[in-house]
């Protein structure tokens, strides 16, 4: 797929100048046969790393094309993806629907890494989001198995280093402006000092 882009021009005649992007839209396809290592953390648990719970999840497709989940606790579902949207969703069913259903949901940003919250309900309580989720691929694409070197740093780390630049540098800046006070002040100090 492609899509266009507006760039902002200086020109004083308003005229945009159009960028072309190109970008690949994953479909089911991607997502066959595929195995992912999640983890949850739900919302009534403390935010540190003890309170994630990890586990797997297999994707398959039936003879008959339905799309299967196997979760690594024996758990059954379904998953799906929206192709325009890039939404991707993976359900877990308890026995019998008595204890209710949770769905793992997002949008898709990487081949090799997912994200989203966990969305749940059961007979006695109304629908909600119930915790966050990240996934990373595992297992084989194309014949080959995945490396962590092909998969590269996942993006909420990359996000989290980025935010890190951005802080380094605005503490660097601020320490500029406080030096740059600092020596105005002392200017002041001596022309006080050679007026007296």
């Amino acid at each position: 797929s492609e899509a266009v882009l507006p760039m902002p021009s200086d020109e004083e005649d308003d005229e945009m100048e159009w960028v072309e992007e190109e970008f690949e839209l994953l479909t089911e396809r991607d997502f066959y046969n595929t195995e992912w290592k999640i983890g949850t953390i739900m919302e009534n648990k403390p935010r540190e790393s003890s309170s994630i719970d990890t586990t797997w999840c297999r994707l398959v497709t039936t003879e008959n094309g339905d799309n299967k989940a196997i979760w690594g606790d024996d758990s059954k579902g379904t998953w799906t993806i929206d192709v325009p949207s890039q939404f991707f969703s993976i359900s877990k069913e308890t026995f019998g629907g008595w204890f209710g259903k949770q769905i793992w949901a997002g949008t898709i940003d990487d081949f090799y890494y997912l994200e989203g919250t966990v969305r749940g309900w059961s007979p006695i309580s109304p629908a909600s989001v119930v915790g966050q989720w990240q996934g990373v691929r595992l297992g084989v694409v194309d014949g080959d198995r995945v490396s962590a070197e092909e998969r590269g740093e996942a993006p909420w780390f990359a996000v989290a280093a980025e935010s890190e630049d951005e802080d380094s540098l605005e503490e660097s800046g601020a320490e500029e402006d406080v030096s740059e006070d600092a020596e105005e002040d002392e200017e002041d100090v001596s022309e006080d000092t050679e007026e007296d």
